[in-house]
């Protein structure tokens, strides 16, 4: 029994030496790393992991300018509190990305601010849309011929009108009518009216067939010019026509067309 116990005595007493050794011959090894002397050549590639970095340790002073790309950004990590004041330009929005839904009920966007387009109209106005309007005395009987053509009838000219209605702002930009005028001593006419005031008319635009001459088909007469274009209206706008009946059914009215041109938001 002693001589067990002076064996493992004896090998722990080894066992220790030992240790002592190698610590002894550590020591100087561990004394050769001087304090900032491991540098990225120092580490191997690719071996630092996140438990080595102390927190909060690596800031704007050690990141690389422009070096941070999208695939580093965590999707939904940037917000509104991230981003500086007027820091989103014209040129950090896309094309076409800005909905109807991104604007704000309260926004009171200006004219200036929208974008208008021109776009051209047109107003028909059938002959079966007159009635007989009377002028200086003339009669008011006229007559049809089954398709929406009438003529006037009796000893006199005489005359018809209808209202005109229009989108405030628009332009006139053409006025024609269709007409038939078989007759050598007068003419079918058809004039667009504004009327200024109670004692006051202005002529926008005539089409009419020529004086004296005649033709035995439908003719389209289209005004050489329009004055005061542009539709107000607070003033009254109608459309007058002459017709003869002292020739029977010589000159003969079917439709006028209004061609105007007016602006709206967008294209």
């Amino acid at each position: 029994m002693k001589v067990a116990n002076r064996l493992v005595i004896n090998w722990a007493a080894s066992f220790l030496s030992v240790v002592l050794l190698l610590s002894i011959a550590a020591a100087p090894a561990l004394a050769l790393v001087a304090a900032n002397s491991v540098n990225s050549s120092s580490v191997i590639d690719r071996s630092i992991k996140t438990r080595d970095i102390k927190r909060n340790a690596i800031n704007s002073s050690r990141i690389r300018n422009y070096s941070i790309r999208k695939e580093d950004i965590h999707s939904g990590s940037i917000n509104k509190y991230k981003l500086t004041s007027s820091s989103v330009n014209t040129y950090k929005i896309q094309d076409g990305s800005i909905l109807n839904r991104d604007i704000s009920g309260s926004a009171a966007i200006s004219d200036s601010k929208i974008s208008y387009s021109t776009k051209t109209g047109h107003l028909t106005i059938s002959a079966l849309m007159v009635s007989p309007y009377i002028m200086f005395g003339s009669s008011d009987s006229r007559n049809g011929d089954g398709f929406g053509n009438i003529w006037a009838t009796g000893p006199a000219s005489q005359y018809f009108a209808a209202p005109v209605r229009l989108p405030e702002g628009a332009v006139v930009v053409n006025f024609s009518a269709r007409l038939f005028d078989n007759s050598p001593t007068y003419r079918a006419k058809a004039v667009l009216w504004r009327q200024d005031s109670e004692s006051s008319i202005t002529d926008m635009a005539t089409a009419e067939t020529t004086f004296g001459g005649t033709s035995v088909s439908w003719q389209t007469k289209t005004a050489p010019s329009i004055s005061s274009s542009t539709i107000d209206n607070s003033k009254a706008y109608f459309l007058l026509l002459y017709l003869d009946g002292r020739a029977g059914d010589a000159t003969q009215f079917s439709y006028a067309e209004i061609t105007y041109e007016y602006t709206t938001p967008g294209g």
